[in-house]
């Protein structure tokens, strides 16, 4: 389909537009007597509807998906008696990190020797217990009891297991080979050791981060897309992006989410997208430029010589009247999207009127107009 282009009655001259007279009815608003009409000699299109397969440029960062940083603490206050990795290093999952030691972690091994073995005592006595009653022996209510002192003291042998398994302590080994006077944290995942926080003798609490371990794979890049990009910009697209201090390297992601709010500036929306070819390669906070294909989305159009562009923004003249007098345009800010093959899409920032049409060359004389009249003022 193509744009249809609507012209005026009067005929182009070959001068340029010189100095005439002429009124404004708002400061958005630019009129034309008839003179001005057949120097400039406007023509006049309507807004279409056109697939614009092109691509969008889009800046942001490299990040850490939630899934693929763990960060690393004490399951109590400790101090630190070796640091087992260097800054950088790939650890696998399960792999020593950091030795730690204090005399509460000494304290909590003997109070689970020593649950374990009241709790052993007191299923004895329950198996004792059970076989009194089937020789009515003994009263239900001693079986009771016996049932009531075993489940408490299996669960407190239970709880302490648990703590010590998170520090890294083989529950078998304790009771065969006794106290350890030391406890390892393990890495939680796979991955890249990323900021060493604690140093040797390092006195350290339940709350401080000792280091981080990050997932190589599992990196995301975290894109700023405009008002008028998102239009373009659809989930589960791959895209191409570079990697700014990395030159010549090109990565591939997949767009996986599009933010439905603003940023904190206000004027950027968040769009997410995985790392699926080279993540290995990047580092959290890494700027990046991506290249997003926009598909063959149907998007509103107009040629490029329609559209006036200041700064980011960008401005059609809306036809209102025309007659053997003259004519009149008004100002209307847009969105401009992808551009390709002389036409640019465009995103409306307010409902335009049934049949519309609009300037389709000359709008820089129009915005002139304007600006010279503002000046005036």
């Amino acid at each position: 389909m193509s744009i249809a282009f609507v012209a005026c009655s009067s005929p182009k001259p070959e001068a340029e537009p010189t100095d005439h007279e002429h009124n404004h009815a708002s400061a958005d608003e630019v009129v034309l007597d008839s003179a001005q009409q057949a120097t400039l000699g406007i023509t006049t299109i309507k807004l279409e509807r056109r697939a614009m397969e092109g691509t969008v440029k889009l800046t942001g960062r490299v990040m850490s998906s939630p899934v693929s940083k763990a960060q690393l603490t004490s399951p109590l206050g400790a101090k630190v008696v070796a640091v087992l990795v260097d800054e950088g290093a790939h650890v696998r999952k399960g792999q020593p990190l950091v030795a730690l030691t204090d005399l509460s972690f000494i304290k909590l091994q003997e109070e689970y020797v020593s649950a374990s073995a009241q709790a052993e005592r007191a299923d004895s006595e329950l198996r004792r217990q059970r076989t009194l009653l089937s020789g009515e022996a003994t009263a239900q209510k001693h079986l009771e009891q016996a049932e009531a002192d075993f489940k408490v003291l299996q669960a407190r042998k239970e709880s302490l297991g648990h703590q010590l398994a998170s520090m890294g302590v083989d529950l078998k080994k304790l009771i065969a080979s006794g106290l350890e006077d030391r406890f390892t944290l393990r890495s939680p995942i796979d991955g890249r050791v990323n900021g060493i926080r604690v140093f040797l003798d390092a006195r350290v609490e339940p709350t401080t981060v000792l280091l981080e371990v990050i997932d190589l794979h599992h990196f995301h890049v975290h894109l700023n897309a405009y008002e008028r990009d998102l239009a373009s910009l659809k989930e589960g697209t791959l895209f191409d992006f570079q990697v700014l201090n990395m030159p010549g390297k090109r990565f591939k992601g997949e767009l996986f989410s599009i933010g439905r709010t603003f940023d904190a500036d206000g004027r950027s929306i968040p769009v997410h997208a995985h790392v699926e070819e080279g993540s290995e390669q990047l580092i959290e906070g890494m700027s990046v430029v991506a290249f997003v294909p926009t598909g063959g989305a149907e998007q509103l159009v107009v040629p490029d010589a329609a559209l006036h562009r200041s700064g980011d923004k960008g401005y059609l003249f809306m036809l209102g009247e025309r007659d053997a007098h003259g004519m009149s345009f008004t100002r209307i800010e847009v969105l401009p999207g992808v551009s390709r093959d002389g036409l640019t899409a465009i995103g409306l920032l307010e409902p335009m009127p049934e049949g519309a049409e609009f300037a389709a060359d000359k709008v820089y004389y129009l915005w002139s107009m304007l600006e010279n009249t503002e000046h005036d003022h």
